[in-house]
């Protein structure tokens, strides 16, 4: 039983550029990558491990992988983003439309953090006008004047559930997770020749979300600092900050996604490995204790949101800071 150190699946864009190898040394397939997905169970599209994909992982370890309280198919896509020029507005359907129309087995709600963008960077966070409006001035071309710009820089985070509008802006580096889904209806594409999906788009907006940026809440622990920054039934992220040594632990129940975001060295039972900046590793239900040695990282995972709030909530942490449904 170890950390599965994970080799991403790549996605070529027409907005995507190159920074994924100049910032984290990444093997490229060419001068447009837009898409790393470093944790990627997703059939079109999964993350390797020593040569097999995350999918025969949990062919292989079931619930020791996953965890007991994980069920059916692995439930987050994990990413690095480069986008070179503004990514397409466009919205995601939750899981009872997802499942209805298109039968997918999620929908998609995401979050992001930014990791590089220029300053004065903004990108689209949410509309201004409800769906009836909305169709009226798209049929008159006047969406772009609807669309909300958020001002974001280094460090910023922001909740994206099923029904936000939302967009990339142009020289960002940005982290994402979101549920196991590729599904995307685009409803502006800044004039390219891309498909775009109005009704269904129209369907699933939620224009009462979007907003701004948030910076997290920071929880005590030992060996250094940890921000809870989203705790939602999809997905629970957290920002870690290891000074000396954080010792953690699984309790068989669900895994955890690492991405780093600056060097340092995990240690478990039987063995230890160094990782560097982009790189991501899962960690599975049944690993038990490890430590984590230096590093910055971001970590995902499924989490018991009530027993998690409660125990936030004991230790005095405003939970209304925190992004997320609960």
């Amino acid at each position: 039983m170890k950390p599965l150190f994970m080799e991403p699946y790549f996605n070529e864009k027409d907005w995507g550029g190159t920074r994924l190898k100049e910032v984290f040394g990444k093997n490229i397939p060419s001068e447009h990558t837009g898409e790393a997905w470093e944790v990627s169970g997703y059939p079109t599209g999964p993350s390797k491990c020593d040569g097999k994909t995350l999918l025969q992982y949990m062919e292989e370890m079931g619930s020791e992988l996953v965890g007991t309280e994980i069920h059916g198919e692995f439930p987050l896509l994990i990413k690095l983003l480069d986008a070179r020029e503004w990514l397409s507005v466009q919205v995601h359907p939750d899981d009872e439309y997802a499942k209805r129309v298109e039968n997918d087995p999620y929908g998609k709600t995401e979050a992001w953090v930014v990791l590089d963008c220029e300053e004065g960077a903004e990108l689209i966070f949410g509309i201004d006008c409800d769906n009836e409006m909305l169709r009226k001035e798209i049929a008159e071309g006047r969406l772009e004047q609807h669309l909300k710009k958020v001002p974001v820089s280094v460090g910023d985070v922001l909740y994206i559930p099923a029904g936000t509008v939302h967009a990339i802006g142009a020289n960002m580096i940005i982290y994402e997770v979101q549920q196991s889904s590729d599904r995307t209806y685009r409803l502006y594409a800044w004039g390219r020749n891309a498909q775009l999906h109005i009704e269904k788009s129209l369907d699933v907006i939620d224009p009462k979300q979007g907003g701004k940026a948030m910076s997290g809440v920071s929880v005590p622990v030992i060996g250094g600092k940890r921000e809870m920054l989203i705790l939602d039934p999809c997905f629970a992220l957290e920002r870690l900050t290891v000074d000396s040594k954080m010792d953690l632990s699984t309790d068989g129940t669900r895994f955890y996604a690492y991405t780093a975001l600056s060097d340092g060295k995990i240690v478990w039972d039987g063995g230890e490995q160094s990782f560097t900046a982009g790189q991501s590793f899962v960690i599975p239900a049944a690993l038990g204790k490890y430590s984590l040695l230096g590093g910055r990282l971001l970590c995902a995972y499924v989490p018991d949101v009530a027993k998690t709030e409660q125990e936030l909530t004991a230790k005095g942490i405003d939970m209304s800071k925190v992004g997320g449904k609960r």
